[in-house]
């Protein structure tokens, strides 16, 4: 009975070693592919960064000024929108026209004395000639002739004149903006230089930030600023960087750009952060955060390669902004590097790429959990 207890285990045992050797057997045992997600290795200039306080402005900020006396008639009220062109103050212009209608009546009167003086030098002219008239009345004739052109010109510069006071008497709005605050009202007597009211663009914003000495020459006119501010997140590009350092502060003034849309989410006075670069931006290569992994023996990050397998590369980590980090090792642009499943993986792991469809560059959101 022991005999053929033997036998069995031995028919047994040739029989389970038959089937490990079988094809059918192999394929029930093979790992499935693991799912990933992956992103693309790209070559791009990166650089710590501090933030520094910022303020916005608007670009275009002026005062409303009288530029005649008179009283008052229209003065816009605060939060008035105005287009350039629109009317937003005006003063009482009846004093105006009527010195304009006299003025025109003495230049219509100046305009009748010269043509009578105009023929009465034509009949003395034709008088001279028979010495029906005298030399000296004569010249005469021509002197006053020549004092009633000059008076019409006055006259017609004085109408001019009182033009331009009358246009001056309607204010316009240089450029688009909102009336911020009125300083005077209807019915106030005022002269030329007085402040009315202040318009403001809303729409052409500027952050004004004050630079440390140490970051100069690391921010240049052109150069692009992350601004961030209540959970907002806008890019501009540095307008203009003044070259004069307040002494006391020892810093230096950039202004940024501010895009259209800002002014939904920002306003005029506000405090912003601006991300200054400590250092000279340098090209270096840079992944999703989401892609390293971080262990004792040190952080790497799986490469996937055309086969779709994962190799495993040691990496250095350098400079960070935002969701991508500067990363050294033995990668490439265009590499594609796995952002979710990497834990799973190991060297010489089969993956499926999930997000195969949204090319090697996509980062299939990776700021995601």
């Amino acid at each position: 009975m022991n005999m053929m207890s033997n036998s069995n285990m031995i028919s047994l045992l040739a029989v389970l070693m038959s089937l490990a050797g079988s094809p059918l057997y192999a394929q029930g045992q093979q790992t499935p592919p693991k799912p990933v997600l992956v992103a693309g290795v790209i070559s791009t200039q990166i650089t710590q960064t501090v933030p520094i306080a910022g303020t916005i402005y608007s670009r275009n900020d002026v005062q409303i000024t009288a530029a005649i006396s008179g009283p008052l008639v229209f003065v816009a009220e605060p939060g008035t929108y105005a287009k350039a062109g629109d009317v937003v103050a005006r003063i009482d212009d009846t004093d105006l026209r009527l010195q304009k209608l006299e003025q025109k009546a003495l230049a219509h009167r100046a305009k009748i004395s010269l043509r009578f003086l105009n023929s009465q030098l034509e009949r003395q002219r034709s008088l001279a000639q028979t010495l029906a008239t005298s030399i000296n009345q004569l010249e005469q004739t021509e002197s006053d002739r020549d004092i009633a052109e000059s008076d019409l010109s006055i006259a017609a510069l004085r109408l001019e004149r009182i033009q331009e006071q009358l246009d001056r008497a309607v204010i316009r709005a240089p450029f688009s903006g909102v009336i911020t605050d009125r300083l005077r009202r209807e019915g106030e007597y005022v002269s030329p230089g007085n402040v009315l009211a202040r318009l403001t663009d809303t729409e052409n914003l500027e952050v004004r930030v004050e630079v440390p000495v140490n970051y100069a020459g690391r921010v240049n006119r052109g150069d692009s600023l992350k601004m961030f501010g209540f959970e907002s997140e806008f890019s501009g590009n540095i307008r203009s960087v003044i070259p004069s350092t307040d002494v006391r502060s020892q810093t230096f003034e950039i202004r940024v750009e501010l895009p259209e849309d800002a002014g939904r989410e920002w306003s005029i006075g506000q405090l912003i952060s601006v991300a200054v670069p400590m250092r000279n931006m340098e090209e270096t290569l840079v992944v999703p955060r989401d892609a390293l992994i971080l262990r004792r023996e040190g952080t790497y990050v799986y490469r996937i390669d055309e086969d779709n397998t994962a190799h495993r590369i040691t990496v250095e980590i350098g400079d960070g902004d935002g969701a991508m980090v500067a990363v050294s090792g033995d990668l490439m642009p265009g590499d594609r590097v796995a952002i979710r499943g990497a834990e799973t993986l190991q060297e010489g792991s089969i993956v499926n790429i999930i997000n195969q469809g949204q090319g090697a560059g996509s980062t299939a959101n990776p700021g995601g959990g």
